[in-house]
């Protein structure tokens, strides 16, 4: 309820500005507008708190931006989308995945939007923030909510008020926002470098304009939530993860596979490292210059990161990392930075 009263006062907010005729526009600077100008105009956005918002779809989106302090505003730098799982927010998913660590050790700006929670019927709950990766998440998928849109909106913004480099813009996220990453993978193929993201497949069909981009995907072999094997007893329970086809074929030996048909990886599948915590196993030499990765952490469940999950709530307590055995976001970063739109990957 707390988020969602959080929300109603975005929108007032945003209504109030409106009204006045004054809001932040793309430059950053104050400027007349309309209400209909709010709505209508791409890279008209305004900040609360913490977060950067627009009227985006008829709703008010909102993210989180980290901007390491000793960055050099002088030179482009990498931006990183980190998108949280289902149930969670941005705040959490900031605090679990180190990319804000990362960042600031190597110079980045990372971006952790929210997605929208909803009601599946009048007399239920309030559902949980979700995002529309494909078949799932609850009432994303079911209202077809324009996550994709909102995405690329975000990244619109940021290139206009922050020196980064349209060329190494990366996608990741965890579980829900992990399909919504590869989702990204798949359709904003033109905007992204490179994907990797944590404990979920891509569960959207893919495209006709899909221009290949590497791919990684990282997954817990004891994943109690979104199976090592198989995405049919996933979480939430709806008559999607029941009744879908896919839900049962897809896995992530099968996910990889998918990946590497997309890419016009020649094969065989490679092994690159094994440990005893780990392997990754995946394709190199695949078009446009792309690899494919799988991530297999051996003693992991549904949350491959270093970190717990530490919202306060019961379901978030069961959710425990790696205690920091397997750093996987340095892993993911590694795996990313290598690529860049206009560069080949680095030997």
């Amino acid at each position: 309820m707390q988020r969602k009263a959080v929300a109603s006062l975005f929108s007032m907010l945003l209504l109030a500005v409106a009204v006045s005729g004054c809001i932040a526009g793309g430059d950053g600077n104050s400027s007349d507008v309309t209400d209909d100008s709010v709505i209508e105009d791409p890279l008209t956005y305004f900040g609360f708190k913490d977060f950067t918002c627009i009227y985006h779809d008829n709703l008010t989106r909102c993210w989180q931006t980290h901007i390491p302090e000793n960055l050099d505003l002088n030179e482009t730098v990498p931006l990183i989308i980190d998108m949280h799982g289902y149930a969670s927010d941005s705040t959490t998913q900031r605090e679990l995945s180190s990319f804000n660590t990362i960042a600031d050790e190597e110079g980045a700006i990372v971006i952790y939007p929210d997605g929208v929670s909803g009601y599946n019927m009048p007399w239920d709950v309030e559902e949980n923030q979700a995002w529309n990766s494909g078949w799932c998440c609850a009432h994303s998928a079911r209202e077809d909510i324009d996550d994709r849109g909102f995405i690329e909106k975000i990244v619109n913004i940021s290139l206009e008020i922050h020196n980064i480099d349209s060329n190494r813009v990366y996608a990741s996220g965890w579980s829900n926002g992990c399909a919504m990453a590869q989702r990204l993978a798949m359709e904003s193929s033109h905007i992204f470098a490179a994907v990797g993201c944590m404990a979920m497949y891509l569960i959207t069909e893919p495209v006709v304009d899909y221009t290949p981009i590497p791919v990684m995907e990282v997954h817990g072999f004891l994943d109690q939530v979104v199976l090592y094997e198989s995405t049919a007893l996933s979480v939430p329970f709806n008559e999607e993860m029941w009744t879908n086809p896919e839900a049962y074929d897809t896995g992530a030996i099968e996910n990889i596979y998918e990946w590497a048909d997309y890419n016009g990886c020649p094969g065989p599948l490679e092994t690159f490292e094994l440990n005893g915590l780990y392997s990754i196993q995946g394709f190199d030499d695949c078009e446009n210059n792309t690899s494919v990765r799988l991530m297999t952490i051996y003693a992991a469940q549904h949350n491959p990161y270093a970190n717990d999950v530490e919202d306060g709530s019961v379901i978030g307590g069961l959710f425990v990392g790696t205690q920091g055995l397997v750093e996987s976001s340095q892993v993911v970063w590694e795996f990313l930075s290598q690529f860049s739109k206009d560069l080949e990957p680095e030997e």
